[in-house]
């Protein structure tokens, strides 16, 4: 394969969020509001990682025209399954626990607007392993801390943990190839650590 360039900018498009791979407590227009927030909270959760490790990158807006030179990060969510908070808080040990899973096309942008494909990116994960209240014993205070934990537990984490490994993923390409970036330097977790007995909390494929 040809040596891929470092982007001058990169374009996250909003990920697409079928109702049909949602499992979520909505529906009707709470249930539309929720996949347009997915989207723009990916997006720029997305955007700012990339800004910090990789290039520039910014929303894809309608209209835009990509230049050459710049990568364009699109996807589809496969599955997203909200659990349950009450019985995270309550259980804990894996009960109520939630699901992400992101695929991921990352385009170099050629001449004329081009797109060629550069990789491919799949992640799974969730937020399903932490103890909760009632596995914390004494004192008090203990179980307040627990909470609080488990409160930031969800969704909205598993897009945080995706987008980090989406980044890694890119990161790791460009790296690979002698590539100097900047930031924290991460390893993502690949999909064959799940046959060596491992769980991670995400993983990619380029």
């Amino acid at each position: 394969d040809q040596r891929p360039s470092l982007p001058t900018r990169v374009y996250v498009a909003d990920y697409d969020v079928p109702a049909e791979v949602l499992a979520v407590d909505r529906g009707g227009d709470e249930l539309e509001a929720f996949r347009r927030s997915t989207a723009e909270n990916f997006t720029g959760e997305l955007c700012e990682r990339i800004s910090k490790r990789i290039a520039p990158a910014v929303p894809l807006k309608p209209g835009t025209r990509p230049a050459k030179g710049t990568w364009v990060v699109e996807g589809s969510f496969l599955r997203v399954n909200q659990g349950s908070r009450l019985l995270r808080s309550l259980v804990g040990l894996g009960a109520g626990g939630t699901k992400m899973e992101v695929r991921t096309i990352v385009s170099s942008v050629g001449a004329r607007g081009v797109k060629k494909r550069i990789a491919e990116i799949e992640t799974t994960g969730g937020s399903n392993a932490e103890p909760g209240l009632l596995t914390v014993p004494a004192p008090i205070g203990g179980g307040i801390r627990a909470v609080v934990s488990l409160a930031n537990t969800g969704v909205t984490k598993d897009q945080e943990r995706t987008a980090r490994m989406i980044t890694a993923a890119m990161a790791e390409k460009l790296e690979a190839q002698g590539y100097q970036l900047s930031g924290k330097k991460e390893k993502a977790k690949r999909l064959d650590a799940v046959e060596s007995g491992e769980a991670p909390e995400s993983a990619e494929r380029l």
